[in-house]
């Protein structure tokens, strides 16, 4: 097991704005929430991430990454089976060639192409033997980061007020965290049509600005 000290930098590294994954391209159909007028401000864009986080693809994310560290089989195809829309498939597979391409080429790790992002986190923390929660912690908080970012430039609400809705997601990251280190791939969720709806909704929209 890595000390805590070497993991946190790693963990710091992988999921810092500079790490070639491309992340602040996707806006996980929050866009078009945004647009249609479902998110109006820093309250509204909270509640939404706490749904994705707590009923959505942030749980199901989550869940994925923990079976992925504990070598659980086929856990790649069921992670790109239950992407409800194309833009879905697009983001966790881009993200995911991305985050092994950079993994393997820097870090010298030997995982397999074509893994979603969940997936290939998972394995990548397995094999640097990085605590399961402490990179489950790490990647819900990337993963708010990034619709923090869409909020902060769509809607707008501002940087402060950005950094206000992270500080009120933090004890729900952390707590998530704790429970997401101990499913299995049986705790799957799928209670967020809404957000997977408008998803569908952005693969048609005429001007955007996110890819997904």
């Amino acid at each position: 097991m890595q000390n805590q000290s070497n993991s946190i930098m790693i963990l710091q590294a992988w999921f810092s704005p500079s790490f070639p994954v491309g992340a602040f391209s996707y806006s996980h159909g929050l866009e078009s929430a945004i647009n249609s007028g479902f998110i109006k401000s820093s309250n509204d864009l909270v509640g939404w991430i706490k749904h994705l986080l707590k009923e959505g693809s942030g749980w199901n994310d989550g869940v994925f990454l923990s079976a992925a560290y504990n070598n659980v089989s086929d856990v790649n195809c069921l992670c790109l089976s239950l992407a409800a829309s194309r833009e879905r498939h697009l983001e966790t597979s881009e993200m995911g060639s991305a985050f092994v391409r950079a993994v393997n080429n820097v870090y010298g790790l030997k995982l397999k192409e074509n893994l979603t992002y969940p997936v290939a986190v998972g394995e990548a923390a397995r094999a640097f033997k990085i605590d399961l929660r402490l990179t489950l912690q790490s990647f819900l908080q990337s993963f708010v980061n990034n619709l923090i970012h869409v909020g902060i430039r769509i809607i707008p609400i501002g940087q402060e007020a950005g950094q206000d809705c992270l500080f009120r997601l933090m004890p729900y990251i952390k707590r998530l965290s704790k429970e997401l280190a101990y499913t299995s791939i049986y705790d799957l969720r799928g209670c967020a049509f809404f957000a997977d709806l408008l998803s569908m909704q952005h693969e048609y929209s005429e001007q955007r600005i996110f890819r997904t």
